[in-house]
């Protein structure tokens, strides 16, 4: 178990989607108070804030311009430099975008239940990611990868991958749902640690776009 749980990014999502609210701010004013609120808790400059311009991931810089619907990615370490990212799509989807949600709903049961310990991370890929393929969505990035010391580690949730997962193991998931156009897309991340009848994520935020 890491030495640091995502409840600060759970309020970094809180502390960004209060200014998101009014379209026309850039992505640097919209998580300006999330990183505030990291360096208080301890994080030092260990983060990683971005957010997704259409299907494409952005540095939240001042001329990223942000609209009425926006994705913003929290990533964060805590003083041990185990890291956790939280993500949640704030503001008013089209009805493209509602249906993935709606797999997205999907996603969240299938991992309750699927990232357990004996699992393969195939077998939870295949999971996960059923809904999304039902609705004829294609998944940009991973499904999901390991997550400790660095962003980013082995083994990765994705088609092929036999590694069996182990109790307490920690995963990023974060299925990247793209339309047929290239624009419309929802990606949002939640922490899970792999348990012995499932997965339990950690952030305590619902899978929800927040409105």
């Amino acid at each position: 178990m890491p030495d640091f749980l995502p409840q600060p990014g759970h309020e970094g999502v809180w502390a960004g989607g209060r200014v998101s609210r009014e379209p026309g701010k850039t992505a640097a004013e919209v998580l300006a108070p999330a990183e505030r609120l990291f360096v208080e808790e301890g994080c030092s400059r260990l983060t990683m804030n971005m957010v997704l311009v259409g299907a494409e991931f952005a540095i939240a810089r001042r001329d990223t311009v942000l609209g009425e619907f926006c994705i913003p990615s929290l990533e964060i370490a805590g003083p041990g430099g185990h890291w956790v990212e939280v993500s949640r799509a704030v503001g008013k989807p089209n009805a493209e975008v509602e249906r993935m949600q709606e797999a997205y709903e999907e996603y969240f049961e299938a991992a309750r239940s699927e990232l357990r310990a004996g699992a393969t991370a195939h077998d939870v890929h295949r999971a996960v990611s059923k809904g999304f393929g039902d609705r004829g969505y294609r998944l940009g990035h991973v499904t999901g990868h390991s997550i400790g010391m660095t962003m980013i580690e082995l083994p990765k949730i994705g088609e092929g991958v036999e590694t069996e997962l182990r109790e307490n193991m920690l995963f990023s998931m974060h299925p990247h749902a793209i339309a047929e156009n290239g624009r419309d897309c929802l990606y949002m991340q939640e922490t899970w640690l792999v348990g012995p009848e499932g997965g339990i994520p950690l952030s305590g935020l619902p899978s929800k776009i927040f409105r």
